[in-house]
C-alpha cells in the first residue's frame, strides 16, 4: 500500500517538472545554458591558472562574477519574451554562434600555452606606456583590459547571433557592463593615474570628503599636489603618519559605474513612478560616491594607525566590501519603501469590479505590477546573497 501511495505521488511531482521545462522552453533553456557553460568553463580555467585574480575587484577578475549574476537576472526577468524565440535548424548563424561561443574557452587555455607572452608583445606593439609608469601596465593592467574587451565582443556577439536585436535588448545591462569594464581598465592601461582629465574631476572633491570626515575623528590631514599622478592627502595622527595618492580609479567613478548597472537592472519593468526612480537614482549615487569617501577614509586610517602594508591589504581586497554592502542595503531599502510603505495605487492594468446587489458590495481587483516589482526585487535580492561577490 505504501508502495502504491509513493507512486501516486511521484508521477504529478514528474509531471510538474516536465511541465516546467516544457513552460521555459527548450531551445530557450539550451542556448542560455550553452551561453552560461561557454563562459562558465573558461572562467572555471583561469581560476586555476591564476586564482588570485579573482580577489580583486579593480584590475582583477571577480567583475566576471557580477557578470554572471546580472546575466542570470536578466535571462530570468527575460525569459518570456525569449522563450518564444523558435530553433531553426542548423543555420550560418547558428554555426558562427557556435564557433563564438567555443572561443572563450580557447582563449583561456591558450593562455597556458604561450597566448599570454603574445598579448604582452602586442601591447609594446600598440604603445601601452610601461617605460614611463612601469611595467606593471604591460604585463598586468593591458592582459586584463584587453581579456574584458574579447569577452564582451564574444557575449554580445553571442547573444546576438543567438537571439536577435531583441536578445540585445533584454542582455543590455550584462553587455554593457563587461565592455564597460573592459573600456575603463583600458583607459587606465594607456591613462594611467591622473592623465585621463575627464573623470579626474571626482578626485578634489573626494579628497575633500575624505579630508573632512578625518579631521571630525581629530585627525590632521593635508593635501599635496602629485602632477599627473592625482592630488595626495597626508593624515597625521599623534605618534605617526601616512601619505596617500587618489587618482580618478580611486576617487568613486568605478563605484559609480557598478551602481548605474545595477540600480538600472533593478528599476527595469517595475511600476515605480519615474519622478521616484529618479529620486533613488540620485540618492543612490550620491550615497554610493559618499561610501567611496568611507573606504578612502577607511584605508588612511589603517595606514596611518597600523602601517602601509596594512593599508595595501585594505586597498586591494576589504575596501571593496563597502561598496557590496551598501549595495545590498541600498536596495533593500527601496525593496521596504516600494512595498511595505508607499500604499499602493490603482494602475492602468488594475481593474475594479463593484458589484451592488441588495446594499452588498463585492470588489474585484485583477494583479498589478506592484507585484512583478515584489518578485523582481526578492529574485534580485536573493541572487545577491547567494553570489560569490555580493
Amino acid at each position: 500500500m505504501l508502495g502504491k501511495a509513493s507512486n501516486i505521488m511521484i508521477i504529478p511531482f514528474k509531471e510538474k517538472i516536465q511541465k516546467l521545462i516544457s513552460d521555459l522552453g527548450h531551445p530557450f533553456l539550451l542556448q542560455t545554458s550553452l551561453v552560461f557553460l561557454a563562459f562558465i568553463i573558461p572562467l572555471i580555467i583561469l581560476y586555476i591558472i591564476d586564482t588570485g585574480s579573482f580577489d580583486y575587484l579593480w584590475k582583477g577578475r571577480a567583475p566576471y562574477l557580477l557578470f554572471l549574476w546580472l546575466f542570470f537576472l536578466e535571462a530570468i526577468l527575460g525569459w518570456k519574451k525569449l522563450k518564444e524565440e523558435t530553433f531553426t535548424g542548423w543555420t550560418k548563424k547558428t554555426v558562427l554562434a557556435t564557433i563564438t561561443l567555443v572561443l572563450p574557452t580557447l582563449y583561456a587555455t591558450g593562455l597556458h600555452f604561450g597566448l599570454r607572452n603574445s598579448i604582452i608583445e602586442l601591447g609594446r606593439i600598440v604603445g601601452v606606456p610601461a617605460e614611463q609608469y612601469g611595467e606593471w601596465y604591460l604585463t598586468h593592467s593591458w592582459p586584463f583590459s584587453l581579456e574584458y574587451i574579447l569577452f564582451a565582443i564574444f557575449f554580445i556577439a553571442s547573444i546576438w547571433l543567438l537571439y536577435g536585436f531583441r536578445g540585445l535588448k533584454i542582455f543590455t545591462v550584462s553587455c554593457f557592463f563587461i565592455g564597460g569594464v573592459g573600456i575603463f581598465y583600458m583607459i587606465d592601461t594607456f591613462y594611467p593615474y591622473g592623465t585621463f582629465t575627464t573623470l579626474q574631476s571626482f578626485v578634489p572633491v573626494t579628497v575633500y570628503g575624505a579630508s573632512s570626515l578625518l579631521n571630525l575623528l581629530g585627525y590632521g590631514t593635508r593635501t599635496f599636489p602629485s602632477g599627473s599622478d592625482g592630488l595626495g592627502l597626508t593624515v597625521t595622527s599623534a605618534n605617526s603618519s601616512y601619505s596617500a595618492i587618489v587618482s580618478w580609479s580611486c576617487a568613486g567613478s568605478h563605484s559609480l559605474f557598478l551602481y548605474s548597472f545595477m540600480i538600472m537592472l533593478f528599476l527595469r519593468g517595475s511600476s515605480i513612478s519615474r519622478n521616484r526612480k529618479i529620486i533613488y537614482v540620485i540618492a543612490g549615487a550620491l550615497g554610493t560616491f559618499f561610501v567611496n569617501i568611507l573606504r578612502i577614509v577607511a584605508i588612511l586610517l589603517a595606514g596611518v594607525n597600523s602601517g602601509a602594508s596594512l593599508a595595501a591589504t585594505f586597498h586591494e581586497f576589504y575596501g571593496e566590501f563597502f561598496f557590496i554592502a551598501w549595495m545590498f542595503i541600498y536596495l533593500t531599502l527601496i525593496f521596504l519603501i516600494e512595498t511595505r510603505i508607499i500604499p499602493k495605487k490603482p494602475t492602468n492594468k488594475e481593474t475594479e469590479y463593484v458589484i451592488k446587489d441588495n446594499g452588498h458590495t463585492a470588489t474585484s481587483k485583477s494583479i498589478n505590477k506592484d507585484e512583478n516589482f515584489s518578485n523582481q526585487a526578492h529574485s534580485i535580492l536573493g541572487a545577491r546573497k547567494n553570489n560569490g561577490i555580493s
